[in-house]
Formats: structure tokens, sequence, C-alpha cells
């Protein structure tokens, strides 16, 4: 049997979820090393290829540097997949609008946010490089960009003289860029599962699939906006 099948069978009947693996905060001790002399093996690539990108010496600049999260953000959401069971019904476009305002709203509970907003479509650049991210962000005054991407897959589960269960297991990663720097400070996974039975309100199975979809999304992207506020108010 397939382990991924075997690890969502072995999950909760009604809602499973992990603990989001975030990006770990830098020990101060890391910064011990670069209080005096650094030997050249520690600061020099060993590729030569590499100084077509970036310098040694920039590279060293940026693994120095001590990220500190801006005092007060707007921050700009870019999600890079498409909701596709948004077109399905009125239910489901609700829904996806009420995964957006709850992660908007989760992100502006911290005192470090003043406001959390998604990108306009019309600045989301064709080349998703972190240059052109970094521009978009500029354009619309972001101090952060939160670029996140999901991936919901959905299982049928039969069950004698009961109504079938659909099982969503969805799968969201997360990248927090800084506009200014260029640096990405803070990067997190979070999965969740979720059943959830066929209704009478649904037009087909299809409908209950994506139902079980977008609860999963929900849940797991809430985690994500947590995680977020955590990283930038732990020094609060």
């Amino acid at each position: 049997m397939n382990r991924l099948l075997v690890l969502l069978m072995a999950a909760p009947a009604l809602a499973a979820c992990t603990v989001p693996v975030a990006t770990m905060e830098r020990p101060d001790a890391y910064y011990d090393k670069y209080d005096g002399a650094v030997v050249a093996s520690e600061t020099e690539s060993l590729f030569a290829g590499d100084a077509e990108t970036l310098s040694d010496d920039a590279i060293r600049t940026i693994l120095e540097h001590r990220y500190e999260p801006p005092r007060l953000s707007r921050i700009a959401l870019m999600p890079l997949d498409r909701e596709v069971w948004s077109t399905w019904s009125e239910e489901l476009a609700l829904a996806s609008e009420d995964i957006r305002r709850d992660v908007v709203g989760r992100l502006r509970q911290s005192p470090r946010v003043y406001d959390a907003s998604y990108l306009p479509p019309i600045l989301v650049p064709e080349d998703r490089t972190v240059p052109r991210l970094r521009e978009a962000a500029a354009r619309y005054q972001a101090d952060l960009l939160l670029v996140y991407r999901t991936d919901c897959r959905s299982f049928d589960r039969s069950r004698l003289f009961r109504p079938p269960v659909v099982r969503a297991y969805c799968v969201v990663e997360a990248v927090l860029l800084d506009t200014r720097t260029g640096l990405v400070p803070f990067t997190t996974v979070a999965t969740h599962a979720y059943d959830i039975a066929r209704n009478e309100g649904d037009t087909n199975f299809q409908e209950t699939r994506f139902r079980a979809r977008a609860d999963a999304k929900a849940v797991a992207l809430g985690e994500i906006s947590d995680e977020i506020v955590r990283f930038l108010t732990k020094d609060d």
C-alpha cells in the first residue's frame, strides 16, 4: 500500500493536523564567530562558477546579517495556485472568500502588521523570480510578501450502510520575503487532513471532494498565519 495512504488512514476520523515545519530562529551563538577574525576557508566559495551570481563578499554579508522584522509592516499575500473549486458553486466561492478573510484577519492581529491584503492580480509578475516579486511588492508598498502554494488531494472512503466520506489532505508551503533586503527570513509548511461526508446540498460527489479540500486548506493556512504572527512578534 502506498505510504501516503497508510499515513492518511492512520489519521483521526474527523480531523488531523500536524505542527507546521517552520524556519528556526538563529541562536545568538551563530554570530559569535564573526566577532573576530574569520579564516578564509569559511568565507570563500568552493565552487568557482558561483562567482557569476554572487560574490563571496556578498554571500558573506548576507549570511552575517542579523535580520530583524520591521516594526510596522504591510504584508502582501500572493498565492501561486488557483482555487479550482471556487468556480464550482456559490457555496464554494464564498468558502474561498472566507479563507482569504480569515488569513488576513489573523495576520492583522499582530501589533507589527498595520495592513495585510492580497497583491492585486495586475501586479503579479509573469516571471516570478525573486527580483520581480520584490519589485511587485515595492510597487504595492508592501514591506513583506507572503508567497504560498497549496497542494490538496482527496481520497474517497466507502462505508457500509452509511454515506461515503471524503478525506482531503492539504499541504501549504509558505515563504516570507522581505522587500527591502531581498532576504527570506521565514518559511513554513503546514499539513492538514480532514474528513467530510456528502450532504444533500452537494450537487455530486465532486463537490464533496472540493468542500473537503477547502476545509483542509483553511486550517493549514490558519496555522501558517499564526506562525508568521509569532515570528514577527517574537521579540515583543
